[in-house]
């Protein structure tokens, strides 16, 4: 140990174990660098050394160590591509980093611009051409020029950190990791088309919301304009009631009954009259929201806040009481012919082929005073775009 000049006992930095511990503690985004070798196999290292160099000219850089027998490897290909791996690909960033001979067997891949594999559900890649390589310690810096990138699914990353791997959460998805938010977003962003279609069609605002398991839901995206849009995206909605009917109408009965016990006892609503309303809504097929006493803006300031994580006992009790203020406005309502209504929403499950509720869309911002047959016409199309949504949800990866 020395001594440095405010008093404090500094770390030989000699220690190998030391030094790695110590940056151990900068998290790093997880790559797997792909190319094609010299024999026309394909190969790929994971790197936890990936940077951005320069944007003008464009250039990245990894830091393989000297010794890696795999990038020897790869220094025959013509050129090379970094796959930015999400959340939920840890398994193939063990395989990849692990011994296993043939690590391409069974993992789906396509060509990139350049001819390097590029992983399916990868978050993004980008390809580049060798444009040098130094020496640098027990480590390579390749440097490479960058020649197309394209995010391919925007969604959370991986990141190895204190020796582990992690997950980025922001405050806004401060709620801890599942698959079910990855798949939403990427259902939702196979959807997305559907969902400007149906914004335009409306000239309102088109949200989808991704079921996290029983505790909440994420809105993942959002097509159109309207107050606040903006900023909704990435807020978490609480499962309580009246919130999330749509989400439980189809759920076993100790889903729904872990749903009713977050009630407030203050609501008027009783467990019988929600178990009613679900059944109304399963009926239906779809549900709808009126505009009530409350003002939508101090619901959307309750939701960011609840969004936020950062609130007091007292905070999230009075943003509770403000949610549960809007149950009558979720009352079914029976649609006589010829009467004016004042929908402030509608709603339609997105179904996989089991049946599973997987994403909710919602339409809001709608004209006011509108008649029976133009709600259910609108609830027609809402519905068409949510089986048309539904039909992409098999085809996206689903963790148990």
């Amino acid at each position: 140990m020395s001594e440095i000049s405010n008093g404090e006992q500094r770390t030989a930095i000699s220690d190998p174990l030391i030094f790695r511990n110590v940056l151990g503690h900068f998290p790093t985004g997880v790559v797997l660098i792909t190319g094609i070798a010299d024999d026309g196999e394909p190969v790929g290292m994971i790197v936890g050394s990936f940077t951005s160099v320069s944007l003008d000219p464009p250039l990245v850089a990894f830091l393989p160590t000297a010794a890696s027998q795999t990038f020897k490897r790869l220094r025959t290909a013509g050129s090379f591509c970094v796959n930015v791996l999400a959340a939920d690909q840890e398994d193939i960033c063990r395989r990849f980093a692990g011994r296993t001979a043939n690590k391409f067997d069974g993992v789906s891949w396509h060509p990139s611009p350049l001819g390097a594999p590029v992983l399916d559900s990868v978050v993004a890649y980008i390809d580049c051409t060798f444009e040098s390589i130094s020496d640098a310690g027990d480590h390579l810096i390749v440097l490479g020029a960058v020649q197309e990138l394209q995010v391919c699914s925007p969604v959370a990353p991986l990141l190895f950190f204190q020796g582990g791997y992690g997950r980025f959460a922001p405050l806004s998805l401060s709620a801890p990791f599942e698959a079910d938010l990855i798949t939403g977003v990427r259902l939702a962003e196979r959807g997305r088309a559907e969902m400007d279609r149906l914004a335009e069609s409306f000239d309102a605002e088109c949200t989808a919301m991704a079921v996290i398991s029983d505790q909440m839901a994420v809105n993942v995206a959002v097509a159109g304009t309207g107050p606040g849009t903006a900023d909704r995206l990435g807020e978490r909605i609480p499962l309580m009631p009246p919130l999330g009917e749509l989400c439980l109408a189809w759920e076993d009965a100790d889903a729904v009954d872990r749903w009713l016990s977050r009630a407030l006892p203050s609501d008027e609503c009783t467990p019988e009259e929600y178990r009613g309303r679900l059944e109304a809504v399963r009926s239906r097929g779809w549900s709808m929201t009126m505009r009530g006493e409350y003002k939508d803006e101090q619901i959307y300031e309750a939701l960011r806040e609840y969004s936020s994580g950062v609130y007091t006992p007292a905070q999230e009790r009075e943003i509770r009481q403000i949610i549960s203020r809007t149950s009558s406005s979720y009352a079914p309502v029976v649609l006589d012919e010829g009467q004016l209504y004042d929908v402030d929403s509608l709603l339609a499950p997105v179904f996989d082929s089991a049946g599973k509720v997987r994403l909710v869309l919602r339409i809001a911002n709608l004209p006011r005073q509108a008649d029976s047959a133009a709600i259910q016409g609108w609830a027609d199309e809402l519905r068409r775009a949510a089986h048309k949504v539904g039909a992409a949800a098999d085809t996206v990866k689903v963790d148990a």
